[in-house]
């Protein structure tokens, strides 16, 4: 019989928060899709609006990825865990910009993989 390896993931202590995870030699692992219903077509909508509407009162680091944010929502395969990154990173950046601080925090309760 074959020696077996295991490629397991140990953890002592501390929260985890894995989306989708792949281990050992060949290992991949899928983000899924963005499935587009209309609460999150809509919540898009009214994010980009804002960051149009808004986007003079960022500092550039926020409509950087602004831009990404608005390339990754307009995607057809989008993947949950990098849109919920990019758009974590856009509230911690867009923070004094209440409209969009709002729409970002709507939006990521929709899309955030769980």
């Amino acid at each position: 019989m074959p020696e077996q390896v295991n490629y397991g993931i140990q953890q002592s202590g501390g929260v985890s928060h894995v989306g989708n995870q792949a281990v050992g030699p060949g290992a991949y692992a899928v983000g899924g899709s963005l499935s587009h219903p209309a609460d999150v077509d809509a919540l898009a909508r009214r994010l980009l609006a804002a960051l149009d509407a808004h986007r003079d009162r960022l500092p550039q680091p926020a409509r950087a990825t602004a831009a990404e944010v608005r390339d990754a929502l307009t995607a057809p395969d989008s993947e949950p865990a990098r849109v919920a990154g990019l758009l974590e990173r856009l509230a911690v950046l867009a923070a004094p910009v209440a409209p969009i601080t709002t729409a970002v925090t709507e939006l990521l309760k929709v899309v955030h993989p769980t």
